[in-house]
């Protein structure tokens, strides 16, 4: 079918010339959708790769804040510990103190108890070595 008369049936050259082009037209139609593509795939990474960078500074910044409050609450655990301890020896140097008493009471109860016995054979004695 040549370009001057369109009621001739199409040749084989023809139809060899009318693929080429349309070979060529859907080729530059499908570079251009290609190109699109790797732009909006490029754009998507872009943002992809600032929303991970953000969502790792925002864990890095949570860690290290848990960080300062475990440190934090460590801390606190150590000094109560401590007071604890300290209140603990204060008690139990307390309690010895007690115990001492209560021997040093219990031997003077017992010196009393000792001379009131034998207050009757004291006082006998005193009388006699008039």
């Amino acid at each position: 079918m040549n370009a001057n008369n369109q009621s001739e049936p199409a040749t084989k050259s023809d139809l060899i010339d009318g693929l080429a082009a349309l070979k060529a037209e859907l080729s530059g139609d499908i570079n251009s959708v290609e190109q699109k593509l790797t732009e909006k795939i490029d754009s998507v990474e872009q943002r992809l790769d600032q929303k991970i960078e953000k969502v790792y500074l925002s864990q890095v910044q949570a860690d290290s804040k848990l960080e300062q409050k475990i440190d934090k609450m460590m801390g606190k655990m150590d000094k109560l510990y401590s007071d604890l301890m300290s209140v603990f020896e204060k008690t139990i140097v307390k309690a010895e103190k007690y115990d001492q008493k209560a021997l040093t009471h219990a031997g003077m109860l017992m010196e009393q108890d000792e001379k009131l016995t034998n207050h009757e054979t004291r006082i006998t004695l005193l009388e006699t070595a008039k």
